[in-house]
């Protein structure tokens, strides 16, 4: 599967959420019913509680198959233990800084490890096995913007 790229196709791709927003600013429920879960090979500590445990992602229907085939091609590889932390999946939300929305709000994008791998940080140390494993399935990874964001990995470009 080939990830849409720019706004255009991310949109059709996955659909249009600016549609879906209800007046409180949330999003309707039909919406959020395209989102499925997506086992993990193994729990994950979460990142903002790492007394708590992650068994799942949440990412829209249209990468659920592209989303589990990356997780089994980690654990086959023996690089699951190598993400210490999962810190989030679908959520509502705007980008950073921004009023157009974050990939997370299209059920389309995954953070790991951000303790030491946080927005705009130089020094990050996301695993690169790890990183190639996301991208062979189409997956860009922010540790390579700009602004690097070393946490994050989505299904789909130019955005």
């Amino acid at each position: 599967m080939r990830p849409p790229r720019g706004q255009k196709q991310i949109a059709e791709f996955y659909g249009y959420p600016h549609l879906w927003v209800r007046n409180d600013g949330s999003a309707h429920p039909s919406w959020e019913s395209q989102m499925v879960t997506v086992p993990f090979p193994a729990p994950l500590p979460l990142g903002w509680d790492p007394s708590s445990y992650a068994s799942r992602a949440r990412v829209h229907q249209k990468i659920s198959g592209v989303t589990a085939a990356v997780f089994h091609e980690l654990s086959a590889r023996g690089l699951w233990p190598l993400l210490k932390t999962y810190d989030g999946g679908y959520t509502w939300r705007a980008k950073r800084g921004s009023r157009k929305l974050s990939m997370h709000a299209y059920g389309a994008a995954l953070d790991f490890n951000s303790a030491t791998n946080r927005l705009g940080q130089e020094d990050f140390d996301m695993p690169r096995e790890v990183v190639r494993v996301f991208r062979a399935f189409g997956w860009t990874w922010g540790g390579q913007w700009k602004v690097k964001d070393a946490m994050h990995y989505q299904f789909g470009r130019q955005y």
